[in-house]
């Protein structure tokens, strides 16, 4: 029984990352297509009723505000900036290296534990942090030809991320999976709204626009095949994030976790099929790095926060 738990809890986080990897692949596809606020106030509005249904259905007659609403508003609000450093590198820089770049959050967990909450970090741990920075700086190459300033992006993504997980360790832990869900969409929703007021309020200069249209550019028009990717990557989105709360409810967390790497792979997968890129041997070997740091740092407590981007949830 032990061991059909343990292999369900993989098959979710795995099918769980090939979702949200595709969604990403989606979304760096169509980044020509829409806005960055446009996909998170329109994806939002259609996650978040299907969000309350969930918790009609799983909680009938319990209460779904948060019982500390100042510390779900700032987990949201450190996620929602994740979201938009995330995207923002997504169309200046090939998927693979923004997953790995990203995928340095339990490595940030790890610091940020030791330094706000007191969580110790043992040698093991450490040997991760240094693995995990190592294979960053072998994928990411900075100082050479080929690095580009926006590959620091998803590292700064990674930190938000790192930073929500301390909040909701150290003061979410009695709040519903599917309240902190439904905070984060709300946070969106409100960055979707807000960006384009405050955009349209005070111009950026015209190539600022032209050179990054994915955050500055207008609202395009929604067609019947515009709709229907988004309905798609919200689609995507309550899947990868169901599916991930199962995952980590079914099975150890060092053991979700460690799978939960497979994002990576996934990423190369989509970035080959749908753009034709093929990582090189030293990106392949960093990013090998990357996970083997990764796991190393989920192996104990500090990796008991579900690690999953957008899906943070108490232990």
């Amino acid at each position: 029984m032990e061991r059909t738990r343990y292999g369900l809890g993989i098959g979710l986080i795995v099918g769980s990352v090939l979702l949200m990897s595709f969604g990403d692949a989606l979304i760096k596809l169509q980044s020509a297509s829409f806005t960055a606020w446009q996909i998170f106030t329109l994806r939002s509005l259609m996650v978040l009723p299907l969000l309350v249904l969930a918790m009609r259905l799983s909680a009938p007659g319990q209460a779904w505000l948060p019982r500390s609403p100042a510390w779900v508003a700032l987990r949201s609000t450190l996620l929602t900036l994740m979201w938009v450093a995330y995207y923002a590198a997504l169309p200046l820089i090939s998927l693979p290296a923004a997953a790995v770049a990203f995928y340095t959050a339990p490595l940030f967990i790890a610091l940020l534990a030791r330094l706000a909450i007191g969580e110790a970090v043992g040698p093991a741990r450490w040997l991760g942090i240094v693995s995990g920075f190592g294979g960053v700086l072998i994928v990411l190459r900075p100082g050479a030809d080929t690095f580009s300033p926006a590959a620091l992006l998803p590292v700064l993504a990674a930190m938000l991320y790192a930073a929500a997980a301390i909040v909701t360790r150290a003061r979410c832990l009695s709040e519903r999976p599917l309240t902190l869900a439904l905070g984060l969409n709300v946070g969106l929703l409100v960055a979707g709204v807000v960006a384009p007021v405050a955009l349209s309020w005070r111009p950026p200069p015209p190539d600022l626009v032209s050179a990054h249209p994915f955050l500055f550019g207008p609202w395009t028009a929604m067609g019947l095949r515009e709709w229907a990717i988004m309905a798609t990557l919200a689609v995507l989105m309550v899947g990868f994030g169901t599916g991930v709360a199962m995952a980590y409810q079914v099975a150890p967390a060092a053991v979700v976790g460690a799978f939960d790497y497979a994002y990576v792979a996934f990423a190369v997968l989509w970035s080959y099929v749908l753009f034709g890129d093929v990582p090189e041997r030293i990106a392949l070997l960093g990013m090998g790095l990357i996970a083997i740091g990764g796991m190393l740092v989920a192996g104990g407590p500090v990796g008991a926060v579900t690690l999953r981007r957008g899906r943070l949830a108490p232990p």
